[in-house]
């Protein structure tokens, strides 16, 4: 078993687990220095504290780069607004003709 298979103290109160400057305020990560990656044994592990981690290399960057909020739940957010919003649009076109 990894170290990577554990976490023994939720990363928001160890200072194992790092933020970064530009990255979203949930993500975390820890490094794994003395690992092999040649043998498999992973870099770094990522955290989320919001429970949306990243699944991808794509995604991962969408983290690095959402200084202010999750990107994942703000898109969650607009699309759950729109849909709300949808109804009364079509109800107001309708009002108009």
């Amino acid at each position: 078993m990894f170290v990577t298979d554990t976490i023994e103290i939720h990363p928001s109160e160890n200072s194992n687990w790092r933020k970064h400057k530009n990255a979203c305020p949930f993500y975390r990560e820890r490094w794994f220095p003395c690992n092999d990656v040649t043998a498999g044994e992973p870099m770094y592990q990522v955290f989320c504290m919001k429970g949306t981690p990243p699944v991808t290399w794509e995604e991962q960057e969408r983290c690095m780069h959402s200084k202010t909020c999750c990107w994942r739940l703000a898109a969650q957010t607009q699309k759950e607004s729109l849909s709300k919003d949808a109804p009364h649009q079509k109800h107001s076109a309708r009002s108009a003709s």
